[in-house]
């Protein structure tokens, strides 16, 4: 059971390296993941092992998710990724990007794994703001980020593309004084 630097009680969180290429860009491709990301465009080997390296370079946390196996005879199971974004170490603020495999969605992992990386991110990194740009029809993820204390504080208009269209993108925000 979990093995993780993050743990909470249903999932654990495990630092990506660079042998876990080829699971990222598995979840990233996966459509159920891609609908929701700000770019519809696949993602290769190289586009990852880059955004691997750039996290490390610039200190952004990144993590495969894993569901905790559910008895000894089970396997713990790689269920997502999330990169916490430092985005200004000056002001100390960050974007949290997020994707869970569909099969796995409507369990409360997202909601554990949210709340494990914002209090991470408050508590062990000092940030002072944490940012998530959310598609519009992601109302599951929206009322998730919510009931966490992220706040909405604006829409950027058809800022992602997807399906041969343009979508909405709401930006919420969380501060530690925003905690539920």
């Amino acid at each position: 059971m979990g093995k993780g630097y993050l743990e909470g009680e249903k999932t654990f969180l495990t630092p990506a390296e660079d042998d876990d290429v080829l699971v990222i860009q598995s979840i990233q491709n996966e459509r159920f993941v891609r609908k929701f990301m700000s770019s519809c465009v696949p993602k290769t080997i190289t586009d990852v092992q880059d955004d691997l390296k750039n996290a490390k370079k610039s200190g952004s946390p990144y993590f495969i998710i894993f569901q905790k196996a559910t008895s000894k005879s089970d396997d713990d199971v790689a269920i997502g990724y999330i990169k916490l974004e430092i985005v200004s170490s000056l002001i100390r603020a960050s974007e949290v990007h997020i994707g869970i495999m569909e099969e796995y969605t409507g369990k409360g992992y997202g909601k554990e794994v949210i709340r494990m990386i914002t209090e991470y991110a408050f508590n062990e990194l000092n940030i002072h703001s944490i940012r998530a740009l959310i598609r519009e029809s992601n109302t599951a993820s929206m009322k998730t980020f919510e009931s966490i204390g992220y706040k909405r504080v604006g829409t950027l208009p058809e800022w992602s593309f997807y399906d041969g269209g343009y979508h909405d993108c709401h930006i919420y925000d969380c501060i530690p004084r925003f905690i539920k």
